[in-house]
């Protein structure tokens, strides 16, 4: 069981509870995390889904402070509902709360019903002072745009973490719908870039700490390894059955996808300062491109590449090698990630 001290180096908690033999951290010593997902029950991808189990699964070590599932229409409550009910039986079982983790009832409590829950939610927690509230966008940044935009002087107390909110891969530009198509490949908004450029484009959020996760995110989806975790973590309780349930009408989605995943694995990695994207974690290698206008923005690793971060046209001609880079720097990663979380996995359900 491990926490973060106030200088974001990650070190190990060693809290005997004697009645109980256990690991126990408490709320205020656990990394604050709010998130913005598009998860839904009627179409899209299901990776939100999986995430939301991943996320559970560390609520030991991460204090979840909101979330807002914002495609309310198409059934984020109700899958939202699922994911906590897996997680309370699971809870209830194996006497999470003796551990550390979050009481299921008390995230319920944070999932917004509606807009404006969703940005009293926002407000109160990003308000709070000391430790800095970490953002994590898994969908499109319109929700995160409309809060910033009615408390922008909250920006300064917020970490964000998005995936996916960058530029479009050309070969993947297909698979867009038609009405998103730019004239060219090289402007064309990435899957979640909805509300990305309001943001950015605002001098007000020129200081923001954001971490850009536009193409590594795909790490996850390499080889043939995420089809075999999928089959190990759906034998962990109701929500390795969940986890599963979530892609079964989806031939397509048949592994571990958690492509929102990376945002997670930023905040839970053991190998880096929370306060530093550039050095290797579990979610890859990041850098600073523009150190001066904007000290805190942080995206893909390029390596020795010479790729132009202020237009990325002038230099489109190797982006997918620049992908190929980035996405690696998550891939080199995974396995240890992997192994983690399994042996975590197995402390936990097969202690009873």
């Amino acid at each position: 069981m491990v926490i973060r001290d106030s200088s974001g180096i990650r070190f190990a908690l060693v809290m005997a509870m004697v009645t109980l033999g256990v690991l126990h951290v408490k709320a205020q010593d656990k990394t604050r995390v709010f998130i913005m997902t598009d998860i839904n029950i009627d179409s899209g991808d299901p990776d939100d889904r999986q995430s939301l189990v991943h996320l559970l699964w560390y609520a030991d070590e991460l204090e979840i402070e909101g979330v807002i599932p914002h495609r309310w229409e198409s059934g984020a409550l109700e899958a939202c509902e699922l994911a906590i009910n897996a997680y309370k039986s699971d809870f209830q079982r194996l006497g999470l709360l003796d551990w550390g983790f979050q009481d299921p009832d008390d995230v319920r409590t944070k999932i917004a019903i509606d807009r404006l829950h969703g940005m009293e939610l926002f407000r109160n927690a990003a308000s709070e002072m000391g430790s800095p509230l970490y953002v994590l966008v898994w969908g499109n940044m319109l929700t995160l745009k409309e809060a910033l935009f009615e408390y922008p002087e909250l920006a300064r107390n917020i970490r964000v973490v998005s995936i996916g909110t960058g530029l479009m891969l050309e070969s993947n530009i297909p698979y867009m719908s038609k009405s998103r198509e730019k004239e060219r490949p090289c402007i064309q908004t990435n899957w979640n870039g909805l509300g990305r450029n309001e943001i950015y484009e605002d001098p007000r959020f020129d200081s923001l700490w954001w971490l850009e996760i536009n193409w590594t995110y795909e790490g996850m989806f390499v080889g043939g390894q995420p089809v075999e975790m999928l089959q190990k973590l759906s034998g962990y309780g109701m929500m390795g059955k969940h986890l599963q349930e979530v892609v079964k009408k989806e031939a397509w989605a048949q592994y571990f996808r958690v492509g929102d995943t990376p945002s997670v694995l930023y905040v839970i990695s053991p190998h880096h300062p929370l306060d530093d994207p550039t050095q290797s974690s579990w979610a890859g290698k990041f850098q600073r491109p523009f150190p001066d206008a904007r000290p805190n923005y942080f995206t893909d690793y390029s390596g020795d590449l010479d790729w132009n971060y202020a237009d990325p046209c002038a230099s489109w001609g190797i982006h997918e090698q620049v992908k190929d880079i980035a996405v690696n720097t998550l891939f080199e990663q995974r396995e240890e990630m992997y192994r983690a979380l399994l042996t975590k996995l197995s402390e936990l359900y097969e202690k009873k």
